[in-house]
């Protein structure tokens, strides 16, 4: 007898939302046996041509919406920028199991930070910034550095302030006109970290090993897992995982991302409902990857345990690198290379390398003597591995 609560091989599911991992999802889905419809603003061709049914219009446009929403046995968002009264429009002519929450804390970072005092969790020393005069009054509290935030993740395209002096303070005058800011304490750090979740319906879940991240400015630039880690430090980060899975209303596979202070400390930086760009590293890492254990969850199937595999270390690139990465298109046979497409974004993600390696810190110097990279710490990182 079938279950209303399953997705069947040959049912439809939804995906909505532009996120550089929708033509792995879809694929994926695909493998799995499912039909994919996909909605998007933008006529993509590469995800018109994998998936079986296209709707294609803006967010506002109700009746598209709905057409799309009825097609589907069940609808997942793979993008933390759409809104939740899109979500909830949808759910309404078909179901949805991640549900909002997850989205509406990720998108407000001041009910993220709500959301981490209420499970008593270790984040930087924040304020909520109205005016000018706000940032004169906390930067006494909070000191040098600092770091002025949008309270809606993606407004100005991302664009923080770092003030290290009062000087700098009165470069955020033109940027307070668009709305709430926090400002946070800058924590110096060397070290991120991300936990990848996944959650079904019933509250089980599982929690893959933690993954190294190395970035540059805001951008993620190398991924890796296994890490050296001390295992109280690993475990840390998997129990404070554990308790933000037992605390959302979330189906699926989630991130959350920390970083540790150069005294040891463990800080909670934020939470993503999304299948991120460093989880990659578990398709060759593990047994079963994020994608389909994502899928897994979202179409009512038993999460599977992972195995371990390789160790992997995943390189993004990004357009500008797109032309210095062809000798080693040529040369590497074990670079495996997943592109989503190019942009007119001269910083975009266009792509990752994944590389299945029996030595990360040699994987890491490899990278390093690409010279492509060349803004990336590559020593410090295969120095400690070593």
């Amino acid at each position: 007898m079938a279950n209303d609560n399953v997705v069947y091989p040959g049912q439809i599911i939804g995906v909505i939302g532009e996120s550089n991992s929708n033509l792995s999802l879809i694929s994926t889905a695909k493998k799995m046996g499912f039909k994919v419809a996909i909605f998007s603003s933008n006529e993509d061709p590469t995800m018109i041509h994998v998936s079986d049914y296209q709707y294609m219009g803006d967010y506002d446009d109700k009746a598209a919406l709905k057409m799309f929403a009825e097609r589907c046995d069940v609808v997942m968002y793979n993008d933390d920028q759409i809104g939740s009264d899109i979500i909830n429009y949808l759910a309404d002519y078909t179901r949805i199991p991640q549900k909002t929450e997850l989205l509406d804390i990720n998108q407000d970072r001041l009910i993220e930070r709500s959301f981490f005092e209420t499970l008593n969790m270790n984040m930087v020393p924040y304020s909520t910034i109205i005016e000018l005069e706000d940032i004169y009054q906390a930067i006494n509290s909070i000191g040098y550095p600092a770091i002025l935030k949008p309270i809606q993740r993606g407004l100005l395209g991302g664009r923080e302030l770092y003030i290290e002096k009062q000087s700098d303070i009165v470069k955020a005058s033109g940027m307070l006109d668009t709305g709430t800011y926090i400002l946070e304490s800058y924590v110096k750090h060397n070290i991120d970290y991300t936990v990848v979740v996944t959650r079904d319906a019933e509250g089980e879940r599982v929690v893959f090993p933690v993954i190294e991240d190395i970035y540059h400015q805001t951008r993620l630039i190398t991924s890796f897992t296994p890490t050296k880690i001390e295992s109280s430090m690993e475990q840390e980060m998997k129990r404070i995982a554990n308790e933000i899975a037992n605390n959302l209303d979330y189906v699926g596979t989630f991130e959350v991302s920390f970083f540790v202070s150069d005294n040891g400390s463990i800080y909670v930086n934020k939470i993503a409902p999304n299948v991120g760009i460093a989880g990659f590293v578990f398709e060759y890492s593990l047994s079963i990857d994020q994608i389909e254990q994502h899928l897994r969850a979202v179409a009512g199937l038993p999460l599977m345990q992972p195995i371990n595999g390789i160790p992997t270390v995943l390189q993004t690139i990004s357009e500008e690198d797109y032309g210095r990465i062809q000798t080693q298109w040529v040369i590497k046979d074990n670079w495996h290379f997943n592109f989503y497409g190019l942009s007119n974004g001269t910083h975009k993600i266009v792509g990752h390398i994944l590389i299945p390696t029996e030595s990360i810190s040699k994987t890491l110097m490899q990278l390093e003597g690409t010279n492509i990279w060349r803004d990336v710490d590559f020593e410090t990182k295969y120095k400690k591995m070593s």
